[in-house]
């Protein structure tokens, strides 16, 4: 067995086999291959017919990639229900996040969870909107414009909040017992 004298310089590895070991920053990802999200409502016009067409060919290949993706969850009319769109861009997004070269080991099974999740969402709404092979628009909403009820609410809720801010914690307890009251 050899040693080294203690005033001898300890070997290294070579830096080619650090690199190796932990990668090198040539190996960083760049910024175009790390996934973003995509938040529909701030897409640009010029970006619009982009990312449609970018969205139509993907849930066209993920209804074909999963049979149970029908009609029943996906309307053929989708593109019209923006809480549908809403929820695919969502869903491709997670897709584009989880199986990219940046994700962990685990992140393919979230994205499973994810598309339960969102199938179950879509077939919901689906149902809600009747639309199976036709499209249905959606019922109008009546939006009641009670401004004085609203400003009577919120005021009170106010008050409510700073008066719990000023007392101590057993007045706390005996306020909201009042409020119950």
């Amino acid at each position: 067995m050899t040693t080294e004298p203690d005033d001898a310089e300890p070997q290294r590895p070579p830096v080619d086999s650090l690199r190796q070991l932990f990668g090198s920053y040539d190996d960083e990802p760049v910024e175009e291959e790390i996934p973003t999200v995509t938040y529909w409502p701030d897409i640009s016009a010029d970006a619009g017919a982009v990312e449609w067409v970018d969205l139509r060919s993907w849930v066209k290949e993920l209804q074909e990639r999963f049979s149970h993706l029908d009609h029943h969850v996906i309307p053929n009319c989708w593109w019209r229900h923006n809480e549908h769109v809403e929820a695919l861009v969502a869903l491709r997004d997670h897709e584009r996040s989880s199986f990219s070269n940046t994700a962990p080991a685990t992140a393919p099974l979230d994205w499973f969870r994810a598309l339960r999740d969102i199938t179950a969402l879509l077939r919901t709404w689906t149902a809600e909107r009747s639309c199976g092979a036709v499209h249905q628009n959606p019922p109008s909403r009546l939006h009641p414009d009670d401004t004085d009820a609203w400003d009577t609410f919120v005021a009170a809720d106010v008050e409510s909040r700073r008066r719990l801010a000023r007392l101590d914690g057993s007045a706390i307890s005996n306020a909201l017992a009042e409020d119950r009251q």
